[in-house]
Protein backbone atom coordinates (compact mmCIF):
# COMPACT_ATOMS: atom_id res chain seq x y z
CA UNK A 1 0.00 0.00 0.00
CA UNK A 2 1.17 3.14 -1.02
CA UNK A 3 1.86 6.16 1.47
CA UNK A 4 1.26 9.88 0.29
CA UNK A 5 1.92 12.86 1.81
CA UNK A 6 -0.92 15.74 1.82
CA UNK A 7 -0.58 19.05 2.37
CA UNK A 8 -4.05 20.96 3.56
CA UNK A 9 -4.23 24.33 3.11
CA UNK A 10 -6.53 26.83 5.53
CA UNK A 11 -8.02 30.43 4.23
CA UNK A 12 -10.93 32.32 5.41
CA UNK A 13 -12.61 33.31 2.22
CA UNK A 14 -15.60 34.45 4.49
CA UNK A 15 -14.62 37.65 6.95
CA UNK A 16 -17.31 39.21 9.28
CA UNK A 17 -14.35 40.96 10.97
CA UNK A 18 -15.55 45.00 12.03
CA UNK A 19 -12.84 45.38 9.29
CA UNK A 20 -13.66 42.91 6.21
CA UNK A 21 -10.23 41.41 6.91
CA UNK A 22 -8.56 38.15 8.92
CA UNK A 23 -5.70 39.05 11.00
CA UNK A 24 -4.38 36.07 9.38
CA UNK A 25 -4.60 37.29 6.27
CA UNK A 26 -1.03 37.01 3.93
CA UNK A 27 0.14 33.79 6.23
CA UNK A 28 0.76 30.65 5.06
CA UNK A 29 -1.58 27.95 7.51
CA UNK A 30 -0.45 24.17 6.35
CA UNK A 31 -1.13 21.20 7.80
CA UNK A 32 0.26 17.56 6.79
CA UNK A 33 -1.51 14.31 6.45
CA UNK A 34 0.47 10.55 5.60
CA UNK A 35 -2.95 8.92 3.73
CA UNK A 36 -3.26 5.10 1.99
CA UNK A 37 -4.39 5.24 -1.00
CA UNK A 38 -7.99 4.54 -0.22
CA UNK A 39 -7.93 7.24 2.19
CA UNK A 40 -6.67 9.68 -0.72
CA UNK A 41 -9.06 8.00 -3.14
CA UNK A 42 -11.94 9.37 -0.29
CA UNK A 43 -10.35 12.57 -0.56
CA UNK A 44 -12.11 13.03 -3.68
CA UNK A 45 -10.59 14.83 -6.94
CA UNK A 46 -11.52 18.63 -6.17
CA UNK A 47 -9.74 18.37 -2.87
CA UNK A 48 -11.39 21.23 -1.37
CA UNK A 49 -13.90 22.14 1.19
CA UNK A 50 -15.53 24.83 2.90
CA UNK A 51 -16.86 25.63 6.40
CA UNK A 52 -19.31 28.39 6.90
CA UNK A 53 -19.52 29.28 11.05
CA UNK A 54 -22.67 30.60 10.69
CA UNK A 55 -21.68 33.88 11.96
CA UNK A 56 -20.78 35.23 8.83
CA UNK A 57 -17.27 33.76 8.85
CA UNK A 58 -16.51 30.89 6.64
CA UNK A 59 -12.92 28.89 6.40
CA UNK A 60 -11.36 26.94 2.99
CA UNK A 61 -9.42 23.75 3.69
CA UNK A 62 -7.49 22.83 0.62
CA UNK A 63 -5.42 19.67 -0.04
CA UNK A 64 -3.14 18.23 -2.79
CA UNK A 65 -0.55 15.70 -2.54
CA UNK A 66 3.09 16.25 -2.40
CA UNK A 67 5.99 15.15 -4.45
CA UNK A 68 8.06 12.57 -3.24
CA UNK A 69 10.88 13.91 -1.56
CA UNK A 70 9.31 17.57 -1.46
CA UNK A 71 10.06 19.18 2.06
CA UNK A 72 7.75 20.69 4.00
CA UNK A 73 6.46 24.66 3.12
CA UNK A 74 6.69 27.41 6.68
CA UNK A 75 3.51 27.16 7.80
CA UNK A 76 2.49 29.13 10.72
CA UNK A 77 0.17 26.55 12.23
CA UNK A 78 -3.19 25.74 11.29
CA UNK A 79 -4.83 28.35 14.02
CA UNK A 80 -6.55 25.34 16.18
CA UNK A 81 -8.49 24.15 12.79
CA UNK A 82 -7.01 20.77 12.42
CA UNK A 83 -10.30 19.30 13.53
CA UNK A 84 -11.54 20.50 10.02
CA UNK A 85 -8.76 18.12 8.14
CA UNK A 86 -9.42 15.32 10.64
CA UNK A 87 -12.89 15.38 10.23
CA UNK A 88 -12.40 15.72 6.14
CA UNK A 89 -9.70 12.60 6.46
CA UNK A 90 -12.55 10.90 8.57
CA UNK A 91 -15.74 11.28 6.92
CA UNK A 92 -15.10 13.41 3.75
CA UNK A 93 -16.38 17.00 5.22
CA UNK A 94 -16.02 19.15 8.13
CA UNK A 95 -19.24 18.50 9.53
CA UNK A 96 -18.73 16.27 12.55
CA UNK A 97 -20.94 12.86 12.71
CA UNK A 98 -21.54 13.46 16.47
CA UNK A 99 -21.80 10.22 18.12
CA UNK A 100 -23.96 11.45 21.01
CA UNK A 101 -23.52 9.82 24.51
CA UNK A 102 -24.80 10.96 28.09
CA UNK A 103 -22.99 13.00 30.01
CA UNK A 104 -22.38 12.20 33.68
CA UNK A 105 -22.57 15.96 34.64
CA UNK A 106 -24.87 18.76 33.26
CA UNK A 107 -22.78 21.38 31.56
CA UNK A 108 -22.15 24.78 33.45
CA UNK A 109 -25.01 26.47 35.27
CA UNK A 110 -27.66 23.68 33.06
CA UNK A 111 -30.62 21.48 34.21
CA UNK A 112 -31.73 18.18 32.81
CA UNK A 113 -30.02 15.13 30.58
CA UNK A 114 -27.34 16.42 28.44
CA UNK A 115 -25.64 14.60 25.99
CA UNK A 116 -21.90 15.54 24.70
CA UNK A 117 -19.77 14.15 21.45
CA UNK A 118 -16.64 13.37 22.05
CA UNK A 119 -15.41 13.98 18.49
CA UNK A 120 -16.27 17.68 18.48
CA UNK A 121 -16.69 18.43 21.84
CA UNK A 122 -20.40 20.04 21.51
CA UNK A 123 -23.38 19.14 23.64
CA UNK A 124 -26.87 19.26 23.68
CA UNK A 125 -29.70 18.57 25.71
CA UNK A 126 -31.84 15.40 25.35
CA UNK A 127 -35.14 15.48 23.85
CA UNK A 128 -36.84 13.92 26.82
CA UNK A 129 -35.11 16.86 29.46
CA UNK A 130 -36.60 19.26 26.97
CA UNK A 131 -40.03 17.45 26.96
CA UNK A 132 -39.95 17.29 30.69
CA UNK A 133 -39.10 20.96 31.29
CA UNK A 134 -41.82 21.95 29.30
CA UNK A 135 -44.47 19.66 31.23
CA UNK A 136 -43.41 21.06 34.31
CA UNK A 137 -43.75 24.53 33.22
CA UNK A 138 -39.86 25.92 33.32
CA UNK A 139 -38.09 28.06 30.81
CA UNK A 140 -35.81 27.25 28.62
CA UNK A 141 -32.30 27.06 30.47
Amino acid sequence: MARHRVEFRLSMPGVASWDGRWSGEGKSYLCWRTLGDADLAALGAAMRWVHAFGDGWCASVSARVMAKGERRAKSAGFCGYDWMVDRIVRWGDTTCRCQWRPMAVPPSGREGAWEECPLCRTWRETDESKVARELMGKEEV
